[in-house]
């Protein structure tokens, strides 16, 4: 929340390579400005605050060389495995996002100049970072403290505030190229600024801005770390059993039955072309599907800004904001399972035309008693091939077939998010006052891209036998397979919209000994709407290896809300500072909720050079829209392993049923299927948090500061946790749906589309395990925030100045309702990793009009992702992931008046992320959230102004 004015001073506290600003306390002989800063809304000096609240400058930012928001905010010490353009990979349509506190990206509030921006339509999830270009910005403000005492919701873990240019005279234009030293995800950029009018003589300042930015797309294969699913060296095999040359189920001519036989096993799986693998099984060959996906997609962004002051009088000025961003992403990911998520949905019958005539058996493959031999001779044991064997196969041949010989799946991404602003601003009667109505609009597509096909147009391709699952297609059935294509539709539209109202006003109710005693005041009103339609294909579950039928969702609603702060001056150096904000919902599908949010904080500055400080505060998060209405998706797996508790106790399959088990689908020691939907009866998560900090300014070129936090957040909003449905089966019947394969109306009860809740019938396969959203028990963290700065003149040889910044967690983890709590300090668990440190360091240079940097980042080591059911039996379950440390350098020089030059090296020594079982967004090797996969890369950057 901020007015139109500059901020002529703030001490510099450091954050990583970032020079940034903290707000404590060193009176200096300047004439400070008094301003609102993020986290109140009383006019003070920056330095004044009791919050802690790091301000980055514009050239703290390129100093970065972060090109985009999300590269600069991935820089924060404090930021942890926010959502990435990485994470975009075999997902449609995701956002990147900030994560502050690893506790989630949705308990981070991200503001443009102060105020909301629309949510990312798809999902309705957190504002995309990729929405706000960074060429329009002018500093950014990070509140590391809860906040919705002032903001409302989401302001949980802390808030990013955005501000972007203003009261700027003259033209900037800047271009910069970068490149990967190993290939891949190579990038160009460039962006013109041009501000006109003096505001002070000619009453009126305008600010336009244009950036455009391209990333080339990083393959897998491109990078030896994450080239293959099968890592021996880590114990695992991330493959699927689902191939372009499936494993077959089949009966030969003499009557033996065979399940899961791969007609190229007899040769190793040797078929590069199909990505085939062998991973040690007797029989069968598995896929190796990291060989088709991506590890950066391909993005272009394109933004338009522009901000106009106009003055009205002495008093009172007019504010106009306009932003326009557009952005395209595609990512490539595996080909297509042509199968629902556990089931074998189709046969090739005999005398079609690539039916083969014989099938080998693989050498070691062992034959049960029983066994008729092609000599019609019985074993009498069961007996291991000594050699290949040809059988002649009878009947339909069945498996899980992938589509291959399409090619890798890709989905296109195409946002674009416009925000318009009318404001006006000034004092009147006393009173500072701030007023503005805010309209905010993301609209996303997403089309199918090349790879995708329609389960209507591929099934009677395949019943007629003229598509080759048994190897390379042929013209004739290459151009038949094409013709199921749905590559270039539509697959969903959706948008989501805000426009707001609010008022805030502030003012010194009286002067006392101590010092002013002031009083913040404010309303708000907001109308939030979400549209998301799907196209015929995506609504009726068409889309071959998709997650099945997605209707469209369409709904909204109003949020009021008033608040108050007050700044009392109780002491010479001491302050408390009360505020509370109260909130009503009401959504269009007929709920309503309330929200009240204090907080109370205190600073006490007993020495200009020592300032501590400390807040208590409750908050909240309000559930999205989505998370009340979306829709039921079936076409789903669970993320681990499991067993049908009554068809497949402990793994063992049971007899005597009405339809055998591993039939029809698979069901032990399998990722079962999972639905996955919203619930209208959420309730808001509520926050309590505090925190306690110190200030320390020895001398004016050595700052330091240290701050611990402690949130707890009650009923946080997650899916329900599959290992409480499956953990405790009998008494969550209810979430496990079950049906009949004999029934073939798929309108009847007891039918795979209308499956039966809650039955124990040992008769039935599971159809899915039902996981809505549901308030569950609790998330904590707590933690030390750590940050150093110290700056020297060593005369001839130039300025010097040191900055380091950091977060160590204390505590971390989450408990489900009914289940002991669970501790991911230092791990990977069901929220990805939580590694217990990281830091920021950074050496500043500058002598007249050069200048050089270099900065060290490192995040702590982290117990891996574990899997029992994926890791090697030789291989110990427990393993580190190995600290992830790189080094950044840069050069900076002015080379005539008004044109600079940056050169910089991100990742200097060439280091690759490291290693980890994860399998995160089908990325193999490593933890997209904590390592960059992109290696060494050059930039140069060039700037001219006029």
């Amino acid at each position: 929340m901020r007015q139109p004015t500059r901020l002529c001073a703030a001490l510099a506290v450091a954050f990583g390579g970032l020079a940034a600003g903290q707000a404590f306390a060193q009176e200096t002989k300047q004439q400070l400005e008094r301003v609102e800063v993020t986290g109140s809304s009383i006019k003070r000096v920056a330095a004044e605050g009791a919050l802690p609240l790091t301000i980055v400058t514009k050239e703290d930012i390129a100093r970065t060389g972060a090109t985009t928001v999300q590269d600069l905010v991935n820089l924060v010490p404090s930021n942890f495995g926010g959502a990435v353009a990485n994470n975009n990979v075999g997902a449609t349509g995701n956002a990147s996002e900030a994560n502050l506190r690893a506790l989630g990206s949705k308990y981070t509030l991200v503001l443009l100049n102060g105020r909301r921006i629309a949510n990312f339509a798809f999902g309705n999830s957190p504002v995309d970072l990729n929405s706000i270009p960074l060429a329009a910005v002018e500093r950014v403000e990070i509140l590391r403290d809860g906040a919705s005492a002032l903001y409302g919701a989401d302001a949980v873990a802390g808030v990013i505030n955005f501000i972007m240019r203003k009261d700027f005279q003259g033209v900037e234009i800047q271009a910069g190229l970068a490149k990967t030293a190993n290939k891949g995800a190579d990038g160009r950029n460039a962006s013109i600024a041009a501000g006109f009018g003096d505001y002070d003589k000619q009453g009126f300042n305008l600010v336009l801005t244009g950036s455009y930015e391209h990333i080339d797309r990083l393959k897998a294969v491109q990078r030896p770390f994450a080239n293959s699913g099968i890592r021996p060296e880590l114990g695992v095999a991330q493959v699927s059993t689902r191939n372009g040359i499936p494993n077959l189920n089949f009966t030969d001519t003499r009557g033996n039955e065979y399940t899961g036989v791969n007609p190229l096993r007899y040769n190793g799986c040797n078929s590069p072309a199909f990505a085939l693998a062998n991973v040690g099984d007797p029989t069968q060959c598995a896929t190796d599907y990291v060989k088709f996906i991506d590890l950066v997609p391909e993005q272009t962004r394109a933004a338009f800004s522009g901000r106009q002051i106009i003055k009205l009088n002495a008093d009172h000025q007019l504010v106009l904001e306009y932003m326009h961003t557009r952005d395209r992403s595609q990512s490539f990911y595996s080909p297509a399972p042509y199968t629902e998520v556990v089931r074998f949905p189709f046969a090739i019958r005999p005398g079609t035309r690539f039916y083969p005539t014989a099938i080998t058996l693989p050498k070691g493959m062992t034959l049960p008693a029983g066994y008729i031999m092609p000599n019609g001779s019985v074993l009498a044991a069961d007996t291991v091939l000594g050699a290949d064997m040809q059988v002649t196969p009878a009947g339909n041949l069945s498996g899980r077939w992938r589509t291959v010989a399409g090619g890798g799946r890709s989905d296109i991404t195409e946002t674009e998010n416009d925000r318009f602003m009318i404001g006006a601003n000034g004092s009147i009667g006393g009173w500072d006052y701030d007023a503005a109505v805010v309209m905010s609009k993301n609209k996303g597509e997403i089309y199918f891209g090349p790879g995708k096909f329609s389960y209507a147009k591929l099934q009677p391709l395949l019943d007629s036998g003229n598509i080759n699952i048994f190897g390379p297609q042929d013209a004739t059935s290459q151009a038949l397979l094409d013709s199921a294509l749905i590559s270039g539709q539509r697959q969903q539209t959706a948008k989501s919209r805000s426009t707001e109202f609010d008022f805030r006003m502030s003012r010194e109710l009286m002067a006392t000994a101590n010092g002013p005693w002031a009083l913040g005041m404010g309303a708000n009103y907001r109308q939030e709407l979400i549209d998301q339609v799907s196209e015929p294909v995506l609504a009726s579950g068409d889309e071959v290896g998709g997650d099945g039928a997605i209707p469209s969702v369409s709904s909204g609603r109003k949020v009021a809300g008033v608040w108050a702060e007050t700044v009392y001056p109780v002491a010479k150096g001491f302050e408390l500072t009360g505020a509370a904000r109260y909130d009503k919902y009401k959504n269009d599908f007929g709920t309503s909720f309330n929200a009240f949010s204090p907080k109370a904080s205190v600073k006490f500055q007993p020495m200009r050079e020592l300032t501590l400080r400390g807040s208590v505060a409750k908050g909240y998060r309000a559930p999205t829209l989505y998370e009340n209405l979306r829709p039921l998706s079936t076409s789903n797996n669970t993320a681990s392993n499991w067993s049908d508790p009554i068809r497949c106790p402990n793994g063992v399959p049971i007899n005597n049923t009405a339809n055998p088990v591993e039939e029809v689908q698979d069901e032990c020691n399998i990722q079962l299927a999972a639905g996955f939907s919203g619930n209208r009866n959420l309730k808001p998560e509520k926050s309590t948090q505090f925190a306690l900090g110190l200030g320390f300014s020895p001398t004016p070129s050595m700052t330091f500061a240290v701050d611990y936090w402690n949130v707890d957040i009650k009923d946080p909003i997650v899916p329900k946790s599959e290992a409480q449905v499956l953990g405790s089966p009998v008494q969550n019947k209810d979430y496990i749906y079950r049906y009949d394969p004999r029934i073939t109306d798929p309108a009847a009860l007891g039918s795979l589309n209308n499956p039966i809740k809650g039955s124990q019938n040992p008769d039935l396969p599971i159809a899915y395990i039902y996981l809505p959203f549901e308030n569950t028990a609790k998330t904590y963290a707590s933690g030390v925030d750590f940050s150093a700065q110290f700056r020297f003149n060593a005369g001839e040889m130039g300025k010097f100045a040191v900055l380091y910044d950091s977060t160590l967690f204390v505590t971390h983890g989450y408990q489900y309702t009914g289940l002991a709590k669970t501790s991911d300090l230092g791990k990977f668990k069901d929220f990805g990793s939580a590694p217990r440190y990281r830091h920021a360091a950074t050496l500043q240079w500058n002598m007249g009009k050069i200048g050089a940097s270099l900065t060290n980042n490192y995040t702590a080591a982290y117990e891996d992702y574990t899997d029992s059911t994926l890791v090697g039996a030789d291989y110990p379950l427990v393993r580190k992931v190995k600290a992830n440390v790189t080094w950044d350098m840069q050069l900076t020089g002015e080379v005539m008046k008004g044109l600079g030059l940056t050169f910089g090296v991100k990742n200097l020594l060439d280091k690759d992320p490291p290693a980890s079982r994860n399998s995160l967004y089908f990325q193999v090797g490593f933890d997209p959230t904590y390592g960059n996969p992109i290696g060494r890369q050059y930039y140069l950057n060039a700037k001219y102004s006029f």
